[in-house]
């Protein structure tokens, strides 16, 4: 359903996957875990075809800018480098994947949410703090707060935190102390504790932790959320 593009919007070079519904709707970023956009253990291609099933415009910028990993140590250096070192260039490769979304002539209305897992899940989080006039609803999925500064008090968007009980990456409780803090911000602020799973739970390629009937209620969820804020 879905292909590879490049762009380049105010001097920044993007690559990604985009997925199209047939009759348009608003826009959806979808931001990939610590093993990068095109790696075999990433089910993000997968994620953007099932938005655009739904109904929505995806797209899936490659942080990465062309790299991957397929094991954990790999990830983690790819991850690691990133928060440390690049995100001035993560930050110029969101705003333009955002005005790309915008100008889209699929994107109707003109909104867009950001969804994402692991580190996508931090970045969802990051991002609704960091642009908060940029966007319009995030649905972060078992982000870890340690790895970057999350403004919780300039999240002026509806926010959705997907979290798992077993999860040995992500300290649930940050996590919720975050919400609070959204939350006195006076906009619309969910969490959702799915127990007896772990982290990743959502990704059908990583058979050691997917869960598929909690997957399908999570996902049923963030279609819920989004199509109650976008459109």
């Amino acid at each position: 359903m879905g292909q590879m593009v490049e762009f380049e919007k105010n001097g920044v070079k993007v690559r990604g996957y985009i997925a199209t519904p047939k009759w348009g709707g608003p826009g959806v970023i979808v931001i990939h875990e610590w093993w990068g956009l095109e790696s075999p253990l990433s089910n993000i291609k997968e994620i953007c075809d099932r938005f655009a099933q739904e109904g929505f415009v995806a797209f899936a910028p490659d942080f990465y800018e062309g790299k991957y990993a397929d094991n954990p140590d790999d990830a983690g250096k790819l991850m690691t480098d990133m928060f440390e070192n690049r995100m001035d260039k993560v930050d110029a490769i969101f705003k333009a994947s955002v005005d790309f979304l915008k100008e889209c002539r699929y994107t109707s209305p003109k909104k867009v949410g950001v969804t994402g897992f692991c580190c996508g899940g931090t970045l969802s989080m990051y991002f609704a703090g960091k642009f908060p006039d940029l966007i319009d609803a995030s649905v972060p999925f078992y982000g870890l707060p340690q790895l970057t500064k999350i403004d919780a008090e300039n999240i002026k968007v509806p926010i959705f935190f997907i979290l798992a009980e077993k999860d040995e990456f992500v300290n649930n409780d940050e996590v919720i102390d975050i919400a609070k803090k959204v939350w006195k911000n006076g906009v619309d602020v969910k969490v959702k504790v799915y127990s007896g799973v772990t982290h990743a739970f959502l990704n059908e390629k990583r058979e050691d932790v997917y869960d598929p009937c909690r997957a399908q209620d999570a996902w049923n969820l963030t279609v819920a959320f989004f199509k109650e804020y976008l459109t």
